[in-house]
């Protein structure tokens, strides 16, 4: 139970800072912004088009590695059909097979409001208990050496 909230509480925080920290996702269209980084600096213009990076490590009981590794297969293969996913990939650490990390690349903020809502990823939040052994550690990252003029 604890892990989903901390998946959910990272997904509302995604999502309000695509929406100027109101959490309304219709307000969210209004509100993005196609600014250069010298004006987003300025005015904390919210850069709605610019690429996401999402890592996500995920700690998971030994005993559950492998139902882990299967669960994941359909998370996995939908997410990479989703429309705005450039890639998505599952790691794990050679040193400590219960450790992963997704990595995932997005075309903008609206791709991944998008995933945050398909039922592919609330399944995968909904059993994250059932093989978590810690919390999730997850940093999310805009592109910057992209030009954004």
């Amino acid at each position: 139970m604890k892990f989903r909230i901390i998946l959910i509480a990272c997904a509302a925080m995604m999502m309000a800072a695509c929406c100027g920290n109101s959490g309304n996702k219709s307000s969210c269209k209004s509100q993005e912004k196609v600014c250069s980084k010298t004006s987003a600096e300025k005015a904390g213009c919210n850069l709605a088009d610019v690429k996401k990076i999402i890592s996500a490590m995920v700690f998971v009981k030994p005993e559950k590695v492998d139902e882990f590794l299967e669960f994941t297969k359909e998370l996995i293969e939908k997410s990479r059909a989703e429309e705005g996913c450039i890639s998505y990939s599952l790691y794990q650490d050679p040193q400590d097979r219960s450790k992963f990390m997704f990595f995932e690349e997005w075309k903008n903020q609206a791709a991944v409001d998008f995933h945050f809502e398909t039922e592919h990823f609330k399944k995968f939040v909904e059993a994250l208990d059932n093989f978590a052994s810690a919390a999730p550690i997850i940093t999310i990252y805009d592109t910057i050496s992209e030009k954004r003029e």
